[in-house]
């Protein structure tokens, strides 16, 4: 045997990955990614709710001071008693209460004042304006506050000035006596006089399991 020949056989193999170890590598990672977008998107939605439970108290705030400035709530006289506008992903749904709080209405605000200044709304991924006033733009169009997944915030005004709100509409839903029962409402008492909510990212209800955003909790 010579020389090279000894050189050959005396070198080591050369290690590398086997199929096995790469699959077990490829599922190690598959998992990191799938806890970090879980985790990123636990964080957007925390975002999210922190920044509906800021818009409830504001709106909350602009229509007790405009009530303190006009001895009476941003609504038309035809508004019926404690009434509530109804979150929707139509820019109408609250735009009566808005347009005053934002002095866009000079029929129910007629001194002008702003009460409410909040950022605009753009488009979400679902092609929904959320997080914001609509328009978007710098042009004055009547238009509602959304909340920030794409529908309006709910509002609840003490029409009849007895303290209490009474809620006859259908999106909240509430707890009844017996654990775990939720229902619609037919009527529901209120305490306070100025509600404003947001149905969060599951639309759903007032039920502690999935929370809504309430401004009166």
């Amino acid at each position: 045997m010579n020389s090279s020949q000894r050189r050959i056989l005396s070198k080591p193999a050369t290690s590398g990955f086997t199929l096995i170890e790469l699959l077990v590598v490829i599922t190690i990672l598959g998992i990191l990614m799938s806890l970090a977008f879980t985790g990123s998107g636990a964080i957007r939605n925390q975002a999210r709710s922190a920044q509906a439970r800021n818009d409830c108290a504001s709106v909350s705030i602009a229509i007790k001071s405009f009530y303190t400035d006009y001895s009476r709530y941003p609504v038309s006289a035809t508004k019926a008693d404690d009434a509530p506008f109804e979150p929707d992903t139509a820019q109408a749904a609250n735009s009566e209460v808005m347009d005053a709080l934002t002095a866009f209405s000079s029929d129910i605000n007629p001194r002008g004042v702003k009460y409410y200044d909040g950022k605009a709304a753009k488009k979400n991924s679902a092609g929904l304006y959320a997080g914001g006033l609509y328009p978007f733009s710098s042009t004055a169009v009547s238009g509602g506050l959304f909340d920030p997944w794409g529908y309006t915030y709910g509002i609840c005004l003490d029409g009849d000035n007895d303290g209490t709100l009474k809620y006859s509409g259908t999106k909240l839903k509430f707890y009844q006596a017996k654990l775990g029962d939720i229902e619609d409402a037919v009527w529901q008492a209120i305490p306070g006089n100025v509600g404003v909510f947001s149905l969060g990212k599951d639309q759903c209800s007032s039920d502690k399991s999935a929370p809504g955003i309430l401004s009166w909790y």
